[in-house]
């Protein structure tokens, strides 16, 4: 078991937890009070915490990173006898991203015969139906490419087949350099009438399809499984998985402990990236925040100096979690259920003998959410607010 797994496991089940602390919430009008407790903040493991930071993601992304052109989904997929070495290797994840990034980038320059360069966003998902270990690719890519003078070329044709054998040949060749694959697997594997190898290219967004862009989006950053999906039978020992509604599968049901086997591969290493970026969308492009060619004019986006900017996950300007938890969830955390007024955070509780006063003092029990419907007696708020 990784090392990573005995930390973030821990963290993930103290998620929203009173007793690790919380913010003290109160309406200004009526006095009515809630305590909202902190989360874990689990990178690419909580579906709670990761449905906020995929909400945030996607807003950055349509508002700020994409260009105004044409993009589309575009999958990668492995053969199945590839995985087992990503599963015990997780560096190589990096070698997909690239082989995906010189799959397009290939693909274009054959197609327009000249030194272009798309844009893409790669996300790596680990996981599959029944959390499953299914390394694959998810992209968004621009439905062209920009030549070295900055001019746009649209892209209105990609052929599968072609793609297909592209990155089969790029990610044979990186497992060739690793030492990983023999010369008579690799026949093998292309001596199969379906190899395992597939690119899947959606149809084309366009800019104004924000609504679209921003699905897509969620969904390259999403958890590895929607709490709403699964079952546990303490009586039985078993966990119960539900399939996606459009797939006609039954619902899988396995033991606890295979459950949890399963589900904690996907626990990403520590400064493991999550999502990558090339061409235009890489920090380092120097045209990365110009505009975009307009296909109808025919101006091509002018370069400018590199921004000396964070990376998209360490932006400063961040959307504010009511604002996240409102998008994902539908619910203003801050809005008054009395008065229907805008509640304030009045402090935030984080010592240990102060949040086991307040606690007793409400009867809060371990395992029961935090305490909502609250009016703040004077010794309550005299000790939350002396902190």
């Amino acid at each position: 078991m990784r090392s990573v797994v005995e930390r973030v496991v821990p963290r993930y089940m103290d998620c929203g937890n009173p007793m690790n602390g919380f913010a003290r919430i109160r309406c200004p009008d009526c006095g009515h009070e809630r305590l909202l407790a902190f989360s874990c903040k689990c990178r690419g493991f909580c579906p709670s915490c990761q449905a906020r930071k995929s909400e945030e993601w996607a807003i950055r992304l349509t508002d700020e990173w994409l260009q105004p052109v044409p993009h589309h989904h575009v999958i990668f997929t492995i053969p199945k006898m590839l995985r087992a070495y990503f599963r015990y290797d997780r560096t190589l994840l990096n070698d997909l991203s690239r082989a995906a990034n010189r799959t397009v980038l290939n693909y274009c320059r054959m197609l327009l015969g000249a030194e272009v360069t798309p844009g893409l966003i790669v996300a790596r998902h680990t996981f599959g139906e029944g959390a499953r270990f299914h390394p694959h690719l998810h992209a968004i890519v621009t439905g062209g490419c920009w030549d070295t003078d900055h001019k746009w070329h649209a892209v209105f044709g990609w052929d599968r087949p072609v793609l297909r054998e592209l990155f089969e040949i790029e990610v044979f060749r990186f497992l060739r350099e690793r030492e990983l694959l023999s010369a008579e697997r690799m026949q093998l594997i292309r001596s199969w009438r379906h190899s395992g190898f597939d690119v899947y290219v959606g149809g084309p967004i366009g800019p104004d399809n924000r609504e679209l862009l921003e699905h897509i989006a969620r969904y390259l950053l999403r958890a590895p499984l929607s709490l709403e999906r699964m079952r546990y039978n303490p009586q039985e020992g078993s966990v119960t998985i539900f399939p996606l509604s459009s797939e006609d599968n039954t619902p899988l049901v396995m033991e606890a402990l295979e459950f949890i086997s399963r589900l904690i591969l996907h626990i990403p290493d520590p400064q493991e990236r999550m999502v990558t970026y090339y061409g235009p969308y890489a920090n380092a492009s120097k045209h990365r925040r110009s505009p975009a060619q307009s296909p109808d004019t025919g101006a091509g986006p002018e370069p400018v100096p590199e921004p000396e900017e964070p990376t998209p996950f360490e932006h400063k300007l961040s959307v504010r979690w009511a604002q996240l938890i409102k998008q994902t969830w539908l619910e203003d955390p801050l809005l008054c259920p009395q008065c229907g007024q805008q509640m304030r955070i009045v402090a935030f509780i984080t010592d240990t003998m102060v949040v086991d006063k307040i606690l007793r003092h409400l009867k809060w029990k371990p395992g029961q959410p935090a305490p909502t419907n609250i009016r703040a007696p004077p010794m309550m708020a005299q000790v939350a607010e002396s902190t």
